[in-house]
């Protein structure tokens, strides 16, 4: 009981005296009363990250969250908007498996996610003619990882759309994955360890940056993501682009393996909106300069209050200075910039 992880938590902060409080008032049977305790953990690991006994509390959390579905007490009523969110992204409006179409062959597919196709279409669409320019035959698959369903405890679903990517993977007959987003990253590379996976900076970083790139005397503050928490070769390709661009980077305290959530992470804002408010201020307040994130998720959560843009914007999008200042996209706004991806690749496509 050194509650370390509670000095550092907002969540355990607010809810418990200590994770074994937190435990005991599951196992008494409290999750059932005030069933959102549970949901308000951004399932981070950053608990885990700093116990010397490598508790993670978010493990826990989700046991709970899975429990809960099971008795229909979850997901709670406030998380319609996540799912009504995911019944969009795991249809076929917007679902796409395709080969390369110059080749109409594959070798690997790009996997941008849904979260960066809400943030951005062009960035996706760049970002795939990229790689096709550089890797011949490879094919893309646009759809969710199910990290979402898994955040709210639905253990079924989770295991269903699992099995589409797996089913699509051998559609078009491959096991490498390029993804962009680091949930897609941690929730595939946990889940389905058959699937040979890259990020896409870490590609990139090998196979070099597109010519002509014009970059600015700039500071960003970097944000990890927490998926990538312990995933020290992404972290490390992230950086190389950035100071290749030739842009100076603040590297903050709580970072690599010790960052800190930006509010977004299990769901949180849609259980307990002020929590989720009060961590993303939090964050932002640790950053000196403008955010520059890998997670488009994180972008989003960052914009609210502080100018935030996304790696691959400083890479493709050469008005990256202009979109670091626009608010994020949420509901029906977001909705509409995915289906705008699938168009576009649909077009590129031929189809």
């Amino acid at each position: 009981e050194c509650n370390l992880c509670v000095s550092d938590c907002e969540f355990l902060k607010k809810y418990c005296d200590s994770p074994k409080d937190l435990a005991r008032m599951f196992k008494d049977s409290y999750l059932r009363e005030k069933p959102e305790i549970a949901y308000s953990c951004n399932i981070c690991n950053l608990c885990e990250g700093i116990c010397p006994e490598d508790l993670n509390v978010g493990e826990m959390c989700i046991l709970i969250r899975q429990r809960l579905v099971k008795e229909g007490l979850g997901p709670l009523p406030q998380h319609q908007p996540v799912k009504r969110t995911q019944e969009f992204v795991l249809s076929d409006a917007f679902h796409l498996v395709q080969p390369d179409p110059k080749t109409g062959k594959c070798e690997r597919v790009f996997f941008p996610g849904c979260s960066l196709s809400g943030y951005s279409p062009s960035l996706v669409v760049s970002s795939y003619r990229y790689l096709q320019e550089r890797l011949a035959n490879t094919g893309i698959i646009l759809g969710c990882c199910g990290d979402p369903n898994y955040s709210l405890g639905e253990e079924s679903i989770f295991e269903e759309i699992l099995a589409q990517i797996k089913k699509d993977m051998e559609k078009l007959g491959t096991s490498e994955m390029i993804v962009a987003c680091p949930a897609c990253y941690r929730r595939l590379k946990e889940n389905v360890p058959e699937i040979k996976l890259k990020s896409i900076y870490e590609v990139i970083a090998e196979l070099r940056l597109p010519a002509g790139i014009k970059t600015e005397d700039w500071s960003f503050s970097l944000h990890d993501s927490c998926p990538t928490r312990y995933e020290k070769d992404l972290q490390e390709s992230v950086r190389a682009l950035i100071i290749k661009m030739g842009y100076r980077i603040e590297e903050v305290e709580y970072s690599r393996d010790k960052t800190r959530c930006c509010g977004m992470g299990g769901m949180v804002p849609f259980a307990d909106f002020d929590l989720a408010a009060k961590i993303t201020q939090r964050r932002i307040d640790e950053f000196q300069f403008d955010v520059l994130t890998y997670c488009a998720a994180c972008r989003e959560a960052f914009a609210i209050e502080k100018p935030a843009v996304h790696v691959l914007d400083l890479i493709f999008n050469p008005d990256w200075k202009e979109t670091r200042l626009t608010p994020p996209k949420t509901g029906r706004k977001r909705r509409e910039a995915q289906l705008q991806t699938k168009s576009l690749l649909m077009k590129l496509m031929g189809t």
